[in-house]
């Protein structure tokens, strides 16, 4: 029995899929980025196509297609699926699923972004992120040991189980890295911009072909 890529716990996350899609204009490559609608979750935002799983999706990928098409008009025919990028969880709660694309420039002539969720989209030439080394900082999660739902507030019981008194009051642990990246203006960081990473990575140690092949 092999559970060498089992994630445990993974019903306990927010699942969700992105699709990274490089836009080939004759032998050169974009990343296309669309920036959320205020008024959403994580409004305002830079993020590649992506959303939660849903029990109609047969599978990750098929979210990241799906949600492709919805927000930004892409049919899932246009897109030359390669591979998937990795699995990223974050302290927050979320597992993102990322998979990676390749689509033809004319693809963006025909766009049809849903405004309700996607307030524009913009393209950032691969090579700025093969060339530029991304801003690094830290930010430090802590656990609470209560949470609110629905108006109400529930305690966790750390007394009553007689667990070590660190428990009962908040706690936190070490600081993680988060990575920015700014392009004319824009920043895009956070998951988006550890994705960005992990691609890079593998072009730089694989070359291009690692990814078109």
């Amino acid at each position: 029995m092999d559970f060498s890529e089992k994630i445990i716990g993974k019903e306990k996350y927010f699942n969700s899929a992105v699709i990274v899609l490089l836009v080939k204009n004759r032998d050169e490559y974009s990343l296309l980025f669309q920036k959320r609608a205020k008024d959403i979750r994580q409004g305002g935002e830079i993020s590649f196509p992506g959303g939660r799983v849903e029990k109609s999706d047969r599978n990750s990928l098929e979210t990241s297609l799906r949600e492709c098409y919805e927000e930004m008009g892409i049919e899932k025919e246009k897109i030359q699926v390669k591979g998937k990028i990795g699995t990223l969880i974050i302290p927050t709660g979320v597992l993102v699923e990322a998979y990676m694309g390749c689509v033809q420039v004319e693809v963006l002539d025909n766009l049809k972004l849903n405004y309700s969720e996607v307030e524009e989209y913009f393209t950032v030439p691969l090579k700025y992120f093969l060339e530029t080394e991304p801003r690094v900082e830290k930010l430090k999660v802590e656990t609470h040991p209560y949470y609110e739902e629905n108006g109400n507030i529930y305690e966790f019981p750390a007394k009553e189980l007689d667990l070590p008194e660190r428990y009962h009051k908040s706690w936190g642990g070490s600081p993680r890295k988060v990575y920015i990246y700014i392009y004319e203006n824009r920043v895009i960081w956070g998951l988006t911009a550890e994705i960005i990473i992990e691609l890079i990575n593998c072009i730089k140690k694989e070359g291009i072909s690692c990814i078109l092949e």
